[in-house]
Parts: structure tokens; C-alpha cells; sequence
């Protein structure tokens, strides 16, 4: 008698069962909650908001009131994901307000990817609060403010805009973005891009050591850029006094200014081009403009990059 080989049967009956199987479901779209929450003043006006949001974006938005106004979208595969989903809100006599976000975890509970848990909080705020602001992955935003804050996150962005006083950023992987900020400035990312846009206040400070560094519209009086390899390009304005430093080890330099006053450009690259004939002294590529007043100082290097500067008419 023939026989049927093994193998033959195995196939034929992985094909019947796949021909029997119910179709492959669409994944079930995520459920969503959001609330809302008005917080008044516990007995002082509010004057910090710290927040930490491991779990999504965060933006903070100034108007003329004096309560906080937020609120909550929390995101989930299903409702029982989302009881897990927690916010916590602490507000202190001296005016500090914290807020805080888990998703409670344990050995009853069933596991669920993190990536498929988020809250994203929207807060308004009083104008004169200060923000300081923590997240993983999220987007940490402050619009309107007029105290400041400091921003920190791991891979998500950060965006601020019209914003008075000191600000400091952080960040590894996420870009920056900064526009109209009146005050100190001190900007740090790894490996992302940072932008500036409207920068006013006595200093500013900002490195990307593998992102490109961009400044426009820059006012400071004092100005350190930094950069491993990124490219830094720089439009901006010389005062009376003030000092430019730029620096990056292989990147590219690009910086055009108008003054006003004098200036002393020294520069330093494996091509300088400063746009107007140099002197050479020491390595360094240097001209200086005639004016009343102490000159503002600007320092460009790149050890491996081009160096190229303009003055703007």
C-alpha cells in the first residue's frame, strides 16, 4: 500500500486550518477620557508650577487669570488601562503647585506596552508663574509667559514662545525651538537641532554638540554658541561692549551682524572668509571697524570647519 508522506499531511492540514481561520480583526482604536480641573490659589497666589509627565506632552499656555486651568487627556487601549492612568496635583502654602503623573503598576494587574499609555496635560496659567517641566518623550510647550522656566525632556521637543525671563532647556534626542524670549537664554541639546528666533536679555547660551545651531533676530549682549559637529549659523546684532563667542570643533560657521559701533572680528578655521580684506597674526584671521565706544568682541574658531562672516547693511 502507498503511503502519504508526513509531511504532506502536516502541509495539507496547516492549509485547511488557515482556509477555516476567522480573518485577521483591525486593531481596536485606543480609548480616550479627558477632564478638566480649575485649581484657585491655596492662599497665595501661585507662583511655580512644577510638572512631571513621563507619560506625554505638556503645554502651558499664559492669560490674565489667577487660578490654573487643566486640562487632562488620558489615552488607553481600554477603560480598565485607563484607571490606571493617574494625575496628582499638590498645592503648597508658598505658592508652589506640583503636578504628576504614573500609571500604577503591580503583579495583579495585567501588563499593558507603555506605549500604548498616555496623559497630555494643557494647562492655563497666570502670566507671572514660573514652569519648570519634565517629560520622557513628550512635547514640553510654554506659550505667554512672563517668568521663565526650565524645560526637560529625553527625546521629545520643546517649543517656547514669547516667554519673559530666565529660560533653560535640556534635551538629548528632541529638537528645540525658541522664539521671543526676553531674557537669559541657556539652550543645551545632544543630539537635535536648536533654533532661536527674537532672542533679547544679557546672555545667551546654547550648544547642540550633533544638531545643527541656528540664531536669528539675536539681541543678547552676550552670546555663546557651541557645536561638536553641527553646523551654526547665526544672524544677529553687535552692541557696544557685547562679545560673540562661536565655536565648534568640525562644523561650519556662518555668522552676519549688524553693528552698532565698532567691532573686532578674530577668526580662526580651515578657510576664513570675513568678507572684507584681513590681517593674519598668530593663526588668526582678524579685522576691526573705527566707531566711539568700546568695540564689541567677536570670537569665531573651528578646528576642522568653514568660517565664513558678514556685516549686514
Amino acid at each position: 500500500m502507498k503511503r502519504t508522506p508526513m509531511l504532506a499531511i502536516v502541509v495539507v492540514g496547516l492549509a485547511a486550518s488557515a482556509a477555516h481561520a476567522e480573518p485577521d480583526r483591525a486593531p481596536r482604536p485606543p480609548v480616550k477620557e479627558r477632564s478638566t480641573l480649575e485649581v484657585a490659589p491655596p492662599g497665595r497666589a501661585i507662583k511655580q508650577l512644577q510638572i512631571d509627565n513621563p507619560l506625554g506632552d505638556v503645554r502651558v499656555e499664559g492669560y490674565d487669570g489667577n487660578a490654573l486651568q487643566i486640562e487632562t487627556i488620558k489615552q488607553g487601549p481600554d477603560a480598565d488601562a485607563l484607571e490606571r492612568l493617574r494625575v496628582s496635583l499638590v498645592p503648597n502654602a508658598d505658592g508652589t503647585v506640583r503636578i504628576a503623573t504614573r500609571a500604577e503598576t503591580g503583579p495583579e494587574l495585567a501588563s499593558v506596552p507603555r506605549n500604548l499609555m498616555r496623559i497630555d496635560l494643557v494647562i492655563r496659567a497666570p502670566r507671572n508663574v514660573r514652569i519648570d517641566a519634565t517629560s520622557s518623550s513628550g512635547t514640553l510647550a510654554i506659550v505667554n509667559m512672563d517668568a521663565g522656566g526650565e524645560l526637560d525632556t529625553a527625546s521629545g521637543g520643546i517649543f517656547v514662545r514669547n516667554v519673559q525671563g530666565e529660560v533653560f532647556t535640556h534635551s538629548l534626542t528632541g529638537a528645540t525651538s525658541l522664539t521671543q524670549v526676553y531674557g537669559r537664554v541657556d539652550a543645551q541639546s545632544i543630539s537635535a537641532n536648536v533654533d532661536l528666533d527674537t532672542i533679547t536679555g544679557e546672555k545667551l547660551v546654547a550648544s547642540a554638540s550633533h544638531g545643527r545651531l541656528s540664531g536669528r533676530r539675536i539681541r543678547s549682549r552676550d552670546v555663546e554658541l557651541t557645536t561638536t559637529d553641527g553646523k551654526i549659523i547665526l544672524e544677529g546684532e553687535a552692541t557696544l561692549r557685547g562679545h560673540l563667542v562661536i565655536s565648534s570643533i568640525s562644523g561650519e560657521i556662518d555668522v552676519k551682524l549688524r553693528r552698532h559701533g565698532p567691532v573686532v572680528v578674530r577668526a580662526r578655521g580651515t578657510k576664513v572668509d570675513l568678507g572684507v580684506p584681513s590681517t593674519s597674526a598668530n593663526g588668526w584671521a582678524q579685522i576691526a571697524t573705527s566707531g566711539d565706544g568700546e568695540p564689541a568682541a567677536v570670537e569665531l574658531t573651528s578646528r576642522s570647519g568653514i568660517v565664513r562672516f558678514a556685516f549686514l547693511q
